[in-house]
Order: structure tokens, then sequence, then C-alpha cells
């Protein structure tokens, strides 16, 4: 029996691999391992000599990192996101009066960790561009964030708990967020999904890389990733597809 293709994945690809895995399989009779993580520190594993045949990563730093060590392919953009503010319905947050929320110092303020997990270095990729426009004010924002989630150290999430787990149990007011996850609770009275002002906005491309001397398995899923179908299946899921499948 053909062993199954090992996949190494950002945790944000949750809602969406499950449904790609079973397409795939159904296409191709090849069945797929998935272990999902922040995903930086799945690469320091990837480097410690972890086993794996296809990294899926929610930045493209990280597989570029492992293609100019050797140990992958060319790393590849598959698909895009975007950041978003999940808080707390009451706390009356909006795109118009996102600046004046965040900067209010009573708001707690949720992020993943940067270094370990992309979502991390996206949020405070968001408080770099409020910097550059608001001299003070983003600073501010990055020295009160609380990294909650994501990191080497961060405790997993409780089993049976949706994403808003941590506005829920008055950990954050409101967190950043991907849109593919936030949008999962967007008809949740409990939550608010606001838009970060476009001006602020990071870009987020996420990347794939196959292993080196990979087999025909891990390559294959690959190109289902870039397929017209794959791209349906990451649209439906909440993503933006890389439009190379048109």
């Amino acid at each position: 029996m053909t062993e199954p293709v090992h996949v190494l994945s950002a945790g944000s690809m949750r809602h969406a691999f499950p449904a790609i895995i079973t397409a795939f399989a159904h296409a191709t009779g090849i069945a797929v391992s998935l272990t999902l993580g922040p995903a930086g520190l799945l690469r320091e594993r990837i480097e410690a000599g972890e086993a794996f045949d296809l990294f899926v990563s929610a930045n493209m730093a990280h597989p570029q990192r492992l293609a100019s060590a050797g140990i992958t392919e060319e790393a590849i953009c598959f698909a895009r996101n975007r950041l978003c503010m999940l808080a707390r319905a009451d706390l009356g947050l909006t795109t118009e009066n996102f600046l004046a929320i965040l900067s209010d110092p009573r708001v707690r303020i949720g992020t993943s960790t940067p270094g370990d997990d992309p979502g991390g270095d996206y949020a405070f990729e968001v408080f770099d561009l409020i910097e550059a426009k608001h001299p003070g004010r983003g600073r501010a924002m990055k020295s009160r964030a609380l990294q909650l989630v994501g990191g080497r150290n961060s405790p997993a999430p409780p089993r049976g708990k949706g994403g808003g787990y941590l506005i829920i149990d008055g950990a954050a007011d409101l967190m950043m967020s991907y849109y593919s996850n936030a949008r999962l609770l967007e008809a949740d009275p409990v939550f608010s999904v606001v838009e970060i002002p476009t001006e602020f906005q990071p870009t987020i491309e996420y990347g794939v890389a196959v292993r080196k001397n990979a087999g025909a398995q891990a390559k294959g899923l690959c190109d289902f990733l870039l397929s017209r179908q794959g791209q349906e299946i990451l649209r439906d899921a909440g993503f933006v597809s890389t439009d190379r499948s048109e």
C-alpha cells in the first residue's frame, strides 16, 4: 500500500484541508496525512529533520527559507487571505472607529505570536502600518498586544470551544484574525467581524513547497491545490484565489 502524503500545514488551513483531502483522494485514490500547527514552528521542525512531503505556510517567507536551504522545491503562492478584527459585539467596533477603539488603553487586543506564527507577524505589521501614519499609536498598540495563541508556549485551545473562546472567556476584547476563520462567527450575535482599514491591511500570501525528491503523489497534491477544483475549495473556505487555475 502506498504511504500517505504527509502534509505539515499552517493551522489556519484547518477549515479548508479536510475538503481538499477528500476531493484529492476521490480524484486520485491517494491518502493524505495532515499535521496542523503554527507555520514558524513547523518550519523549525522540518529544519530539525522531521519527515514531511508537503509544507503549507500562511506566509511565503518560511517555505522560501526551506527552498533556499535545499530542503524543498521552489515555494509557490497558492492562496491569499486578509486580516480582520473579531470583537465583542458590545464593543461597538467598526472600520470607521478602528483607530479610536484600538487606541483606547482599556481595550485588550489579542494577537497570535510573532515569529512562531505568521498570524502574529501580520498583526504586528498592522501596528507598524498604523505607526507610519500615526506616530506613537501603532507603537502603543504593539506594546499592549496580548500574544495569546500560536506560540511555542501558548496553551492549547479548549476542546469543543469555537474560535472566539478567548473573547468569551474574557482574555481579550478583540482578536486580530484571518478572515477565513472569523467568517465562521459572522452570524453569532456575540461577535462582530470588522474589516481593518485598507491602508493598514498587510499582504497575506500562503505558500506551498514540496520536499526535494518527494514522490509524484506529493507533487500531485501541490498541483491539486493550484487546480481549478482546489482553488474553488479554497474560495469556499474564505481564501482568495491566486487565479492560477483560470
